[in-house]
């Protein structure tokens, strides 16, 4: 499978995840047509493609948790008067028992994430991984059968 970021990104249309999103749909749609680079041998097709969102719930939860604890909420009222594509989201993937594992992932991209940022890392981590515990995706296309709404990105896949 394939995942990348939303084709709808207005409420955060950062260059570089623009142009992965460009770069991964083409790819998806390529990957198993022999005569794009048929130098690098036998083509293979994957069979989801994935966008990968925050859904508005999420940033809700974090915002009213932070307030609730009487902290100061990263989240402005920009951020809370973002669109939200809640209705779009078909798979939602319990990840609450790696909540460290994405911690860890999160401060090793050292040049993007403030490690003092309470965007990311402003709550207690045994709350914040309580919170929203789901990675939300929306199944952009499918090239097996699958029924929505899916708790597994290898729905359909998996034998």
């Amino acid at each position: 499978m394939v995942i990348t970021y939303s084709d709808d990104q207005g409420g955060y249309p950062h260059p570089d995840h623009l142009r992965v999103h460009d770069i991964s749909v083409v790819a998806f749609d390529r990957a198993g047509d022999g005569a794009w680079y048929p130098e690098l041998g036998d083509p293979w097709e994957p069979s989801k493609l994935y966008y990968a969102i925050w859904s508005k719930a999420r940033v809700m939860a974090i915002h009213e948790k932070f307030l609730e604890l009487g902290l100061a909420s990263p989240y402005d009222q920009a951020w809370l008067d973002r669109f939200g594509q809640d209705e779009r989201i078909t798979t939602r993937v319990f990840v609450g028992d790696h909540y460290d594992i994405r911690q860890r992932s999160l401060l090793a991209h050292a040049t993007q994430v403030d490690p003092n940022s309470a965007f990311w890392f402003g709550l207690p981590d045994a709350v914040a991984r309580t919170i929203h515990p789901y990675d939300e995706y929306i199944l952009a296309a499918s090239r097996v059968p699958t029924s929505i709404p899916e708790d597994d990105l290898f729905a359909g896949i998996r034998q």
